[in-house]
């Protein structure tokens, strides 16, 4: 089968092209403008006639070439768009135009390809929660910035459903693991990196926030497993919960550091605009049910293969 990647240079994107080319019955193409990533083409050397790469701008691209990419692949892995928590608080205005224009311009192409449209949604969509798939969205207002990279995820959940192509929609809770930037926000890899740097260790806030954290090779196994899946979303994720203190502390300790944990003031790192999340814990009922997914990794085996 060939898949096509849109963002595919990404975090979850490499992972996923990996696990998709070591059948060696799978075909991968990504495209990506490395905007928010990196990519070495050496880690995909031994899939050389199975794997192609193409450094472009997908807003930028031309249509007709957009629809003969799509019309040689049979499913396509919607993982484009602006991500991290970080990046969204500096650039609001990028991240939402972005979106919404990576939107507009997709869904005529996915149409007209009738191919199925695997869409990578955001856990942002829940706010406070709750956290299982049927449960209204709890968007905050719109003088928090912040909700509009969510309600951005959330418009293009229903355009994909109104649209008539093949689909299946995932929204990720903290997907984390080697290889995984902390420059855009996420929380994991940045202690990680500050606990082998020796630096301390900021804790945004009182540092009470409650987060649960997934594999990588985890939520891949389950992304592959729904793409098969039409019609549905899914949560992924771990529903072991776990606190930011507490977790600064495992990383400080797993790692052997001699890291500090520093606290600072919400209100001192991020816009007035931009708000929190004081819980998030995915609710896993309907995907284990469809695949009877159960993560594998617990959060110290993340940990140790991140360091």
């Amino acid at each position: 089968m060939n898949n096509i990647l849109l963002g595919g240079a990404g975090f979850i994107g490499q992972h996923l092209a990996h696990r998709l080319l070591k059948t060696r019955q799978e075909r991968v193409t990504i495209v990506d403008n490395l905007k928010t990533s990196k990519i070495n083409l050496d880690d995909f050397a031994e899939y050389k006639n199975l794997f192609e790469f193409i450094e472009a701008d997908i807003t930028t691209m031309d249509d007709n070439e957009l629809l003969k990419l799509f019309s040689k692949h049979h499913k396509i892995y919607h993982l484009a768009g602006s991500v991290g928590v970080e990046y969204i608080d500096k650039d609001p205005s990028g991240t939402l135009f972005n979106n919404v224009a990576l939107n507009n311009k997709l869904l005529p192409l996915f149409q007209r390809a009738k191919k199925h449209v695997v869409f990578s949604s955001t856990s942002e969509i829940y706010g406070e929660g709750p956290f299982y798939e049927e449960a209204n969205a709890s968007i905050g207002p719109s003088s928090k910035l912040r909700w509009g990279y969510a309600t951005s995820k959330l418009m293009m959940e229903f355009m994909l459903r109104a649209s008539g192509c093949p689909f299946t929609i995932v929204r990720f809770f903290n997907v984390v693991g080697p290889g995984q930037l902390g420059d855009y926000g996420m929380v994991l890899p940045r202690f990680v990196q500050a606990a082998k740097e020796g630096k301390d260790l900021i804790v945004y806030g009182n540092g009470n926030q409650i987060r649960c954290f997934c594999h990588v090779n985890d939520a891949v196994d389950a992304l592959v497993k729904v793409s098969a899946i039409n019609g549905e979303l899914f949560n992924i994720g771990n529903d072991s919960p776990i606190t930011i203190n507490d977790l600064a502390e495992r990383v400080i300790l797993l790692s052997n550091s001699t890291s500090k944990i520093v606290r600072i003031p919400y209100e001192e790192a991020f816009s007035a605009n931009h708000g929190d999340i004081n819980v998030r814990i995915p609710d896993l009922s309907k995907i284990k049910q469809h695949i009877r997914y159960v993560p594998i990794n617990s959060l110290d085996n993340i940990i140790k293969d991140m360091l």
